[in-house]
């Protein structure tokens, strides 16, 4: 209906749509007006629309009303970390560095997505490359995920309980949802889209959760107590990756977070031995609330890779 509406008057419906996007996107974003955005014109092909007048996509037109409610947003972070740098404890986060033990789901310490089925397939020669790397893609969103999604679900529930046992003494746990497979395609089209087969064993954080910390002196406590479990604790977790938002004085976006992923082995007799690689958040109570403002806009800046790929595409395909 809104591509035939387009058709006929394309002028008005660009301002329209756009009015709507300013209203739906300015912070704080309303959940009810979020879901309704995306539910009927997010997922609409008319981002894909190109203007002859401004020769500009919609979808950049989108992307820049979501940049211009962001920046006030990541000026605020910016601000609490240049507060933060102040605190007497500050040291003690920027000695927290970064390290990476395990950094896929098929690592061997991991042991998933080594079936020999997706082996075979890593393995498939074949004279038309386009053809084995087409089928490469095919299995890893489909096939990949889905392995991973299924071990996800089947400890997701014991690791939130095991981190919350853990944790809740030292600052405020909050479970999270399971990534959903959508997100988890996107990941793998955009950010991993350079990685070896299967690019999905870069998902470390299908199982995820977060710890909320009121000052530095709880986020540094916190910290230990999480790498000093992780290394102590008989083998239900083991460290796999450390990733300090704070070392980055010119992060994108200016949200911050400690990021610590763990290896977790379930104790459910009825899954012996599955492990996966999931991650937990180690935040200030400040960036929270900021976090909780620009989450939504999130969602669609990061697409930008996925829209600029496909523009590319249309216009390779005119030029044929």
């Amino acid at each position: 209906t809104l591509l035939i509406a387009w058709m006929y008057d394309a002028a008005k419906c660009k301002n329209i749509v756009l009015s709507a996007c300013k209203k739906v996107l300015r912070a704080p974003i309303r959940n009810d007006e979020y879901a309704w955005f995306t539910h009927y014109i997010f997922y609409s092909n008319i981002w894909m629309i190109k203007d002859t007048q401004t020769d500009r996509y919609m979808y950049e037109e989108l992307l820049d009303i979501g940049n211009a409610v962001s920046s006030d947003i990541v000026t605020n972070m910016d601000s609490i970390y240049e507060h933060l740098q102040s605190h007497k404890q500050w040291d003690k986060v920027m000695a927290i560095q970064n390290q990476t033990l395990v950094a896929r789901q098929d690592d061997k310490a991991v042991g998933l997505l080594t079936e020999k089925g997706l082996s075979n397939v890593f393995e498939m020669k074949s004279d038309d490359d386009e053809q084995s790397e087409d089928m490469k893609n095919f299995v890893d969103s489909n096939m990949a995920i889905n392995m991973l999604t299924s071990t996800a679900s089947k400890i997701n529930d014991e690791f939130q309980r095991h981190i919350n046992l853990v944790m809740s003494a030292h600052g405020t746990f909050k479970n999270a949802p399971m990534k959903k497979v959508e997100r988890s395609l996107s990941k793998c089209e955009n950010e991993y889209k350079d990685e070896v087969f299967p690019k999905s064993a870069k998902l470390l954080d299908l199982v995820r959760c977060s710890v909320t910390f009121n000052t530095v002196e709880q986020l540094c406590a916190g910290y230990e107590a999480l790498v000093n479990h992780a290394t102590a604790n008989g083998g239900i977790l083991e460290l796999a990756r450390v990733k300090n938002g704070f070392l980055d004085k010119d992060i994108e976006g200016g949200y911050r977070d400690i990021k610590v992923n763990v290896i977790y082995e379930s104790q459910d007799p009825d899954h012996q031995h599955v492990k996966m690689v999931c991650e937990v958040q180690l935040l200030l109570v400040n960036y929270l609330e900021e976090k909780k403002k620009i989450h939504k806009l999130y969602s669609i800046l990061r697409e930008e890779i996925y829209f600029n790929m496909v523009s590319k595409q249309q216009q390779q395909q005119q030029i044929a």
